[in-house]
């Protein structure tokens, strides 16, 4: 076993660092957890202490392990010496198949991407929970599937690797027969089933010492022998481990192993003869922008062909689909029109995408108010206050009033520019500037 006779440090008990701690408490000779942004209360670390783990704000004893997150800027990491240095990420991978039974890694789908990760999750956990029990974790919570219809378990944990190790006690009780795990900024090396929605609108991490894309692709180096890969003909060429099968998807016509096409009379099919799936068709429903969640579609239908989890099951929910919370979604708001997509993975295409979709559903004389920015406490990439600038520039005289939200986008002003310190402010104030029947888009940068 990895942490078995080892002195371990784990590095950022913000970011999930803390059930990694005490996960590997239980292998390790010994544990010190470093909260190196000094962020977590003292009443948390003196619980740590009672048991058994050591905290610092650096290492200052000998050490064989550093646990460290992928996006640690290496200016804040602790002098290493000589010492083993892996990620959280592969952390989680080696505790997973304990934890509980030591059955479930075969059992676990998880999914990474820059974009549509969770609405991909909540897709795939749909469809394969019309023939089998499903808990996924994702932005929307801890949530067991049977037949189509999702039950809370949990709800406020992130997607950092540690929160899966969270999520699994908080159903330690539940015993379903697939597991779904979203994560942020790639894989642990634990999954059956591995899936990149997409590399797109890559950012930097670690002090801009390191990128999204090269951390994302922790999923491909993690994977594990005999298993599969799913991946965005987007990202080209990759190099899995030997034995690991790479299976390609696309929302564009002809490209991947699997993909959609759009015929023109509102019917959109699956193409999964690779995948000796067959042809997946289905009409989308409203109350959405189906052009949003064409990538989730394709490769939640790709990944349950993979899963044979069989047509009807994969057709249904796309037929039934209504649409993610908080991404792209139509909602009726106080009489309004709300087009949602205040959601962590929101990014400044999207806001073009919603506005485009709000256009399209506005009538003369309706009123349009945007509420934008981001809600900087909730999630670890921000939405860039350049980016902000430009849009409100470029499409500032399509609406009537922005509502910029966040303290970075303080210094961007206009003839209708407002500014709230809250998604919840935001929809008050954009709530005061409309009547009834008028539409209000939503795109705050949040954790909901």
């Amino acid at each position: 076993m990895l942490f078995e006779n080892k002195d371990v440090a784990v590095i950022d008990l913000t970011h999930g660092g803390i059930p990694l701690a005490q996960h590997i408490a239980k292998q390790a000779q010994s544990v010190t957890g470093i909260d190196i942004y000094g962020t977590v209360g003292g009443d948390i670390l003196s619980g740590l202490e009672k048991d058994g783990i050591k905290t610092a704000d650096k290492i200052n004893t000998d050490i064989d392990l550093i646990v460290a997150p992928v996006h640690l800027d290496p200016a804040l990491m602790p002098y290493s010496g000589d010492c083993t240095v892996i990620t959280h990420h592969r952390a989680v991978g080696e505790l997973i198949p304990g934890t509980p039974d030591g059955s479930l890694e075969k059992r676990i789908i998880e999914i990474t991407g820059t974009g549509a990760k969770t609405s991909t999750a909540t897709l795939l956990a749909d469809m394969a929970s019309r023939s089998m029990s499903v808990l996924s974790h994702t932005t929307r919570g801890v949530e067991y599937w049977q037949k189509g219809v999702p039950i809370k378990v949990h709800h406020g944990l992130s997607i950092a690797p540690g929160s899966i190790l969270e999520a699994l006690q908080h159903a330690a009780d539940i015993n379903p027969d697939l597991y779904i795990f979203e994560v942020s900024l790639g894989g642990t090396g634990a999954a059956e089933l591995g899936i990149i929605t997409s590399l797109d609108n890559e950012y930097t991490i670690a002090g801009g010492s390191s990128t999204s894309t090269r951390a994302k692709m922790q999923m491909v180096d993690y994977a594990k022998h005999g298993s599969t890969l799913l991946v965005n003909a987007s990202v080209g060429q990759i190099d899995p481990p030997d034995d690991v099968k790479i299976i390609t998807f696309s929302d564009t016509p002809g490209k991947g192993n699997v993909y959609m096409n759009d015929l023109h009379t509102g019917i959109r099919t699956i193409n999964c003869e690779s995948l000796d799936c067959g042809t997946i068709r289905f009409m989308p429903g409203s109350g959405y922008d189906p052009s949003s969640y064409s990538t989730a579609m394709v490769c939640a239908a790709a990944a349950a062909c993979i899963l044979d989890l069989g047509l009807w099951n994969i057709e249904s929910t796309l037929l039934d689909f209504q649409g993610v919370h908080g991404r792209m979604r139509q909602v009726e708001w106080a009489g309004r029109k709300m087009v949602d997509n205040s959601n962590s993975g929101m990014n400044i295409n999207s806001v073009g995408h919603a506005l485009e979709y709000a256009r399209n559903i506005a009538k003369t004389g309706n009123k349009l108010v945007l509420a934008l920015g981001e809600e900087a406490k909730q999630v670890c990439e921000g939405l860039d206050p350049g980016d902000v600038s430009t849009f409100t520039i470029e499409h500032g005289s399509d609406v009537d009033d922005i509502i910029l939200v966040g303290e970075r986008m303080e210094g961007i002003s206009g003839n209708n520019i407002h500014h709230a310190d809250s998604l919840g402010r935001a929809i008050e104030m954009a709530e005061s500037l409309t009547k009834e029947n008028d539409i209000i888009i939503s795109c705050i940068k949040c954790f909901r």
